[in-house]
């Protein structure tokens, strides 16, 4: 697959065009042995993988091929006869031909300083017969960042595991090696039988949906049922009968709390795989299965049946599993959200109240629920026509946390669920942060309220940015568009969410990509741009900055269908560089990455190198401290430390910071 490269300052977009039509788009969470990140889209027909950058496959020189030999008759024949005994009355079946491994390169390929853009090594098509509309992966950690006490399935070592709801009404589960096959395996015919390891699960007519799912989602955890030791931090209301209830406000800090979640009492050896898939049969409906893992497959049990079953009271949405890593509590934890404008967690494992009657329930309760606020109404509407915004859609933040969601109107927000954000709200179910996309200021001032907040005091002195500039232009000499932004037909939009995994010092850092309709907007790193904003409202800083708004994305007039996002690593995080993220429209695929100037990328490699040749200098040097064993040459270096930078050169990855006197003071 060859792209279309077009350069923008220091953006390139790399377009893909396809002759089918995308649906959904993912990224596995973790990279293939070679060093290849692998992109899934859904399509009309199947899947699609697709294996990008790392070790290319090396490719094989075809000499002249030699004449075979004829072999030598015996008895007359040109054949040998294979003599069989009686009892052999049905010829056997020849096991299938092993799969040819893939062979690559030593080093992986060098990316040109003009369009760094890795190629695609690999292709693979896997028809299904019907048209993939939803795909979900599971959340995998790579090895380097897992916690010491928490380890994960061993089948996610060496095999792609992923989910895919299809127009047929059918739910499957696709294994697949997470190497990329050889050139020689997609050259051979299957005649029926797996041509790339594929193992593919669906889930049988009676026990699934009667109507296209909506959407699917997945997770894992142990096989056995744990019993957690809860930590302040995933502590909730669990509802009653009679209705939802907002989370209590005994929830503390969670900074130091993560570590209780790992003390389980469960065998962690064996581990099950979580799909959920919902519909609107029945005005909103809700299954849950629950399959064995093996170390190389996904196993149903039979009579196939779900382990959980909802009946919501619109249809939903979203549906997601909580981004938190197995073994803390709150992994399970679903969010359902709706376009009633109601956003709830359901835990399948969560045990319900007594019930009043005594009669046993069965697990699974619902949490806690979360309430949009109200459209705009004209000044004549009656009261009782008043309805709350619908949810386009929702994603946990915060690792498991917190939830953001995308209204009907372009309005954002963040719900603090466990009251632990930087300004917890009076009502509990409100915004804590919020913002717009998608309108400019005066069809959000017609359309809806906003947030006093926003609209007095020193943020409403933001400067002007030549983005706003444009728009107050386009007001003011071609005048208010006469359509208002209404959710009687709710822009098509999404939220990408990507994490980096926090560790015991730091919290998770998410970068979160909103869309809505054709703009797409960005949040570099939501914990810091909600501080600011707490700040900024407080009158203690200066006002907080706006989203980033990522320009020119040429899906040529297409609609977006989905977005998501690449990973990255620690060192380009520090140095503030974006993730490149991946757009798909309804027929191509367009990479956004960007490309700093060649001596700009020279001197942050070489920043970069040199930092981490230091801080692994100054590990070492620590560690030999502590058992006596250091040289005079290391006594030397941690002195030259102390004196360059204070008595804090000890602290590893402990920046040095410029703070400013309040103004208050």
């Amino acid at each position: 697959m060859k792209p279309i490269v077009s350069t923008k300052g220091k953006s390139t977009q790399f377009r893909y065009e396809l002759p089918c039509r995308v649906y959904d788009t993912k990224i596995y969470p973790i990279k293939a042995p070679n060093g290849s990140t692998i992109l899934l889209y859904g399509q009309t027909g199947g899947v699609s993988i697709l294996w990008r950058g790392g070790r290319p496959l090396k490719q094989k020189t075809s000499g002249p091929a030699k004449p075979s030999k004829p072999r030598a008759k015996v008895n007359g024949a040109s054949e040998p006869i294979e003599l069989s005994s009686d009892s052999d009355s049905s010829p056997k079946k020849s096991a299938p031909p092993p799969l040819p491994e893939a062979e690559f390169e030593e080093e992986e390929e060098e990316l040109d300083d003009d369009q760094p853009c890795p190629s695609i090594i690999q292709h693979v098509q896997l028809p299904l017969r019907t048209d993939v509309l939803h795909i979900a992966v599971p959340p995998i950690a790579p090895a380097s960042e897992l916690a010491p006490n928490s380890s994960r399935p061993p089948i996610f070592t060496n095999k792609l595991v992923f989910a895919v709801a299809c127009a047929d009404f059918t739910v499957r589960v696709i294994t697949l090696p997470l190497s990329p096959p050889s050139e020689a395996a997609k050259e051979r015919t299957s005649k029926g039988k797996s041509r790339y390891g594929e193992e593919v699960t669906a889930i049988p007519m009676h026990a699934g949906h009667q109507d296209i799912p909506r959407g699917v989602t997945m997770t894992w955890t142990s096989r056995s049922e744990p019993r957690h030791e809860k930590s302040r931090d995933d502590e909730m209301d669990v509802d009653t009968a009679e209705g939802d209830v907002a989370p209590s406000d005994n929830q503390a800090s969670r900074q130091n709390n993560d570590a209780v979640d790992s003390a389980i009492e469960a065998n962690t050896s064996d581990f099950d795989l979580l799909v959920a898939s919902h519909t609107s049969e029945l005005g909103g409906l809700l299954k849950l299965w629950r399959f064995n893992l093996t170390d190389t497959s996904v196993q149903m049990t039979t009579p196939v049946s779900p382990s959980h079953t909802l009946t919501l009271q619109k249809p939903a949405t979203k549906v997601a599993f909580n981004t938190a890593q197995y073994p803390k509590a709150r992994h399970t934890q679903l969010l359902i959200a709706d376009r009633s404008g109601t956003v709830r967690i359901f835990d399948p494992a969560a045990a319900r109240k007594v019930r009043t009657d005594n009669r046993p329930s069965k697990a699974g309760a619902f949490l806690a629920s979360f309430k949009t606020g109200f459209e705009y109404a004209k000044s004549n509407a009656p009261p009782a026509l008043a309805a709350r915004k619908p949810v386009i859609d929702a994603a946990w933040v915060s690792d498991g946390h917190h939830i953001i969601a995308l209204l009907a109107d372009g309005e954002w927000g963040v719900w603090d669920t466990d009251r632990s954000g930087p300004n917890p709200p009076i009502d509990p179910s409100a915004f804590s942060l919020r913002g717009f996309v998608g309108t400019s200021d005066s069809e959000r001032t017609n359309s809806g309220p906003s947030s006093p907040k926003s609209r007095s005091g020193r943020s409403s002195l933001v400067p002007m940015t030549p983005n706003t500039r444009r728009k107050k232009e386009d007001t003011l000499f071609h005048g208010t568009s006469s359509s208002s932004t209404t959710s009687a037909i709710p822009a098509h939009g999404g939220i990408s969410v990507a994490s980096l995994t926090a560790t015991h010092s730091d919290q998770a850092e998410d970068s979160v990509v909103i869309w809505y309709g054709p703009e797409v907007h960005r949040i570099a790193d939501l914990a810091k741009f909600w501080k600011r904003a707490a700040s900024a409202a407080n009158g203690n800083s200066l006002p907080g900055s706006s989203l980033s708004h990522i320009q020119n994305v040429s899906v040529l007039n297409e609609s977006i269908t989905s977005i998501a996002q690449f990973p990255t690593t620690a060192q380009e995080a520090r140095m503030a560089i974006p993730r490149d993220i991946l757009v798909s429209g309804e027929h191509r695929l367009v990479i956004l990455a960007n490309n700093p100037p060649s001596t700009e990328r020279n001197l942050m490699s070489m920043f970069t190198n040199e930092r981490v040749e230091e801080e692994e200098t100054r590990k070492t040097d620590k560690a030999l401290l502590a058992r006596g064993e250091l040289d005079l040459g290391g006594m030397d270096r941690l002195l030259d430390d102390m004196g360059g930078s204070g008595s804090n050169s000890l602290v590893i990855g402990n920046p040095r910071k410029v703070l400013f006197a309040s103004s208050t003071a």
